[in-house]
């Protein structure tokens, strides 16, 4: 099949059988796109459901001064709850979707293609409920740290969730600030000040989390 021949955990894809795979193979269609392309516009029509094969996608908003406001990351096997409400509801993207790495995949289902799915296919409505709940948990958790912490506390938290396997991010200072709503300075000085406590070890476009857990343990100020 020509679209889903990567090793890409679609959990929903799981429930469904090898013929209506071929068939919806056969009406979607794979995208490539590099880091930093805006692939959505903010009050764009789209044509169907978006599910992320490789790579990382942004989806974002901006404040009144044109700084990027975060809403929430789209990974590898995550479909971007946004277009599903934009495919049911008839309406225009409510973001902007960037890419956040080098290069990224993406499905595109056909609205009309979704929308049988979603009436037939039990599998399509339990992950999709899914990954809403998800979603809802990841924007009160945002929500929370930007009304109770510090900016500081806000840095440390994103280093860990951020943080893979080898324990390395490749991401600029800039790409933090952007992150997090904040100014590139601001970032930068307590990146630093982390590696002077020893919790980082910063490079090129590289940041080293020398113990995640640690990180994780540091009591935020509270802001009220």
């Amino acid at each position: 099949m020509k679209n889903f021949n990567k090793p890409t955990p679609f959990t929903f894809l799981d429930g469904l059988s090898d013929n209506l795979l071929a068939k919806l193979d056969e009406r979607t269609s794979t995208h490539t796109f590099t880091q930093g392309e805006v692939i959505v516009h903010k009050g764009q029509k789209i044509g169907g459901a978006y599910l992320v094969q490789s790579g990382t996608l942004r989806v974002h908003t901006m404040d009144s001064n044109g700084n990027e406001k975060p809403i929430y990351s789209l990974n590898a096997g995550e479909i971007c709850i946004f277009s599903i409400d934009c495919v049911l509801r008839q309406i225009v993207y409510p973001a902007w979707v960037t890419i956040d790495t080098g290069t990224a995949n993406v499905l595109s289902i056909p609205t009309p293609t979704f929308k049988s799915l979603y009436e037939s296919e039990p599998a399509i409505r339990d992950y999709l409920l899914n990954s809403l709940s998800q979603r809802v948990f990841d924007l009160m958790s945002a929500i929370e740290e930007v009304s109770i912490y510090d900016l500081e506390h806000r840095v440390n938290s994103f280093l860990v969730r951020s943080c893979p396997v080898n324990q390395i991010i490749t991401m600029s200072h800039h790409d933090i600030a952007v992150r997090l709503g904040t100014a590139r300075e601001v970032v930068s000085r307590h990146l630093k000040f982390l590696e002077k406590e020893g919790y980082i070890e910063l490079s090129r476009m590289k940041i080293k989390v020398l113990s995640p857990e640690k990180l994780a343990n540091i009591i935020p100020k509270n802001t009220l």
